[in-house]
C-alpha cells in the first residue's frame, strides 16, 4: 500500500461523509415528517464517521510502523556492513597465518 492510495481513500471517505450529511440535512429541511428515514440515515452517517475515525487511526499506526520498519532496515544494513567488514578482517588474518 502506498501513500497515494491511502490519501485517495481518506479523501473518498471524507467526501462520502460530507455528501451523506448534506443529503441528510436536505431531507430534514424538505421532508421532516420522514423521521424513520432520517433516523436511519443519521445512524448510517454516524457509522461512516466512525469508519472515518478508525481509518485515521489506522493511517497513523501504518505510518508509525513504516517508520519503525525503516529504522529496522537501517539497522540491518549497518549490521550487514559490519559483518562484511569482519569477514574481510578474518580473510586478511587467515592470509597472515
Amino acid at each position: 500500500m502506498n501513500s497515494l492510495e491511502i490519501l485517495k481513500a481518506k479523501i473518498n471517505l471524507k467526501t462520502t461523509l460530507i455528501k451523506f450529511k448534506s443529503s441528510l440535512e436536505e431531507l430534514r429541511e424538505k421532508h421532516e415528517d420522514r423521521t424513520e428515514l432520517i433516523n436511519s440515515m443519521q445512524e448510517s452517517a454516524n457509522d461512516i464517521e466512525h469508519f472515518h475515525n478508525v481509518f485515521l487511526q489506522f493511517e497513523d499506526e501504518y505510518y508509525l510502523e513504516c517508520k519503525a520498519n525503516l529504522r529496522n532496515q537501517i539497522i540491518i544494513a549497518q549490521h550487514k556492513h559490519e559483518i562484511d567488514k569482519l569477514k574481510e578482517e578474518i580473510k586478511d588474518l587467515k592470509l597472515e597465518l
